[in-house]
């Protein structure tokens, strides 16, 4: 008799183990749906003041034991240069030579003056805006339950506030909160405000991500589609001042 109840419990908790497995399972299989699945896919995106960035898929990697899923991007970030980064830039260029007290006989050919009609205003539309550019490299991480933002490079030119983050998490359905803590140690309260499909009957799922920093509150919202990944992100820091970008070619 004995013998049989604990083989009973056995089988019992042997179920009950296969069942959480299964779970863990579909849970992680279902917040990978709302990515690509194939090496190679590209995604570009633009948003506020002419900033542009690309990503690409470089690996898809299954960790045998953990079962946990990483996919490694690496991209390039482009943003509108700032007076400060065309000072540096300058001092730089000047840096690289040694002025001489010689004096140095420069000629300058004058060039003429062209007053034919609408020549005026030629000058304007000549006008370039300086950019500067960066390497971006990015990981997610995919668990049984969640998926992780690691930044890697380019930081500092993205306008993600923190370098890593709890991006997602089940279940994928309106209201499902969560609290994680950053690498800086700032708490942050994320919730799924929206889930539905998109005009071309693609799943969605938005996400609200909210913040206390030093210098008052941060507001963060993203749109990731099934098959996708990120769509849409929209940043409200703390000064009031928006920032957007969306993907345009994927």
């Amino acid at each position: 008799m004995r013998f049989r109840r604990i083989a009973a419990a056995t089988a019992i908790a042997l179920i009950f183990a296969v069942a959480l497995a299964g779970c863990g399972a579909g849970g992680q299989k279902k917040l990978m749906s709302y990515f690509p699945d194939e090496e190679g896919y590209t995604w570009e995106y633009e948003g506020t003041d002419g900033y542009a960035h690309t990503m690409t898929l470089d690996t898809i990697y299954e960790d045998s034991s953990s079962k946990e899923v990483t996919y490694t991007i690496t991209g390039e970030v482009e943003v509108e240069a700032t007076e400060e980064d065309e000072e540096e830039e300058l001092e730089d260029v000047w840096g690289a030579f040694e002025l001489e007290d010689e004096e140095v006989e420069v000629e300058v050919e004058e060039e003429e003056e062209d007053w034919s009609w609408g020549s005026w205003w030629d000058d304007e539309d000549d006008t370039e805006v300086a950019t500067t550019s960066g390497a971006l490299e990015l990981r997610y991480e995919f668990s049984k339950d969640s998926v992780i933002e690691d930044i890697i490079d380019g930081e500092q030119l993205l306008p993600h506030k923190f370098i890593k983050m709890q991006v997602l998490k089940t279940p994928i359905k309106k209201g499902t909160k969560w609290t994680y803590q950053t690498p800086d140690w700032t708490e942050v309260d994320a919730e799924i405000i929206e889930v539905g499909k998109d005009d071309d009957k693609l799943d969605y799922v938005k996400v609200q991500y909210t913040a206390e920093l030093y210098e008052g509150p941060y507001t963060e919202t993203r749109v990731y589609k099934k098959g996708l990944g990120l769509v849409e992100f929209e940043a409200i820091n703390p000064d009031g001042e928006e920032f957007t970008y969306s993907v345009t070619t994927w």
